[in-house]
């Protein structure tokens, strides 16, 4: 009984907020903080192209440094989490994993917490959604992240449906991945991959404007081809009025309603410099976006993975 009360509890304790959070957000056009981003190390398991925050020697956040700073992310107003890396399933501190953050999180009040993973160190069940990156079919998963489709598959396959976490994939769109857009996700219906679906960005120059790099010419046909796949009824979780936006660049850079911490500081939106948020694709901050602006697609979008 105490337990159904506390979680009524919790449940109208986020519906306060969220309906307050709504009104400054949308009916006041008010940047309001939501999201706080921690990236616990910058330590990976991969070597992935197009990847240069990875394995660069800097040290791992503390437990002491984590716990301070979400205490403070929460007294600032931001109420969902995530945890990123680097691979964060390698962070250690004392005897504490990743485990340990989310409970702590939690335990704090932060309404979800997120993790994003390459998924070769198993899926922690504690989250509330784990993103694993998965970029294409054998044969083009290997262009960007190596040869580890097979072992990523397993991992994901091995969640049962409806068990804990709930698993959904990023796929990241540059000149080698663009073309294995179709199939794979043709895959991940034919073959009943466990995952709510498939969110797509686009390859963000953040270190120059690199060989896999597409410009917003090039952008704009994949673009066009992934609305005929929501069309065909294909498993995507970018909503048409963000991809829309995505093509057109009419969206404003950054975003406040996100932080992300690191242990060198924290930033608005992501850890890239302002010269490269033209090009960006980082496609999450584009929902919230379309979110503020009540596009129907994105309001009921994000209610797949939030």
């Amino acid at each position: 009984m105490n337990q159904n009360l506390a979680h009524l509890h919790q449940i109208w304790a986020r519906l306060r907020f969220y309906a307050a959070f709504v009104w400054r957000f949308v009916a006041l056009q008010r940047p309001e903080p939501l999201i706080y981003g921690v990236s616990l190390t910058d330590r990976c398991n991969l070597a992935c192209r197009g990847c240069h925050v990875s394995n660069t020697g800097r040290p791992d956040m503390s437990w002491d440094q984590l716990v301070t700073a979400m205490q403070a992310a929460w007294r600032r107003g931001f109420r969902e989490l995530y945890f990123s890396g680097g691979e964060p399933m390698l962070w250690r501190d004392a005897g504490r994993t990743l485990k340990d953050a989310i409970a702590e999180a939690k335990r704090m009040g932060f309404f979800h917490v997120h993790v994003y993973t390459n998924g070769l160190l198993g899926l922690e069940p504690s989250a509330d959604l784990v993103w694993v990156s998965m970029d294409g079919l054998p044969g083009t998963f290997e262009l960007r992240r190596g040869n580890h489709f097979q072992q990523v598959e397993r991992t994901v396959r091995a969640v049962r449906a409806g068990a804990s976490p709930r698993v959904a994939v990023i796929y990241v769109i540059d000149r080698n991945t663009a073309q294995g857009v179709e199939p794979f996700l043709q895959w991940v219906d034919k073959t009943k991959f466990p995952i709510l679906g498939v969110m797509f960005y686009f390859h963000t120059p953040y270190y120059g404007q690199d060989e896999l790099f597409l410009a917003a010419g090039e952008r704009a046909p994949i673009i066009d081809r992934l609305l005929a796949c929501i069309r065909n009824g294909l498993p995507v979780l970018n909503s048409r009025a963000a991809l829309q936006a995505l093509k057109s660049g009419d969206w404003p850079r950054r975003s406040p309603i996100a932080r992300v911490l690191d242990v060198d500081g924290e930033w608005v939106c992501c850890r890239a410099t302002d010269e490269v948020c033209p090009d960006c694709g980082y496609a999450a901050c584009i929902e919230l976006i379309q979110f503020q602006r009540l596009r129907l697609s994105a309001l009921l979008g994000m209610t797949r993975y939030w």
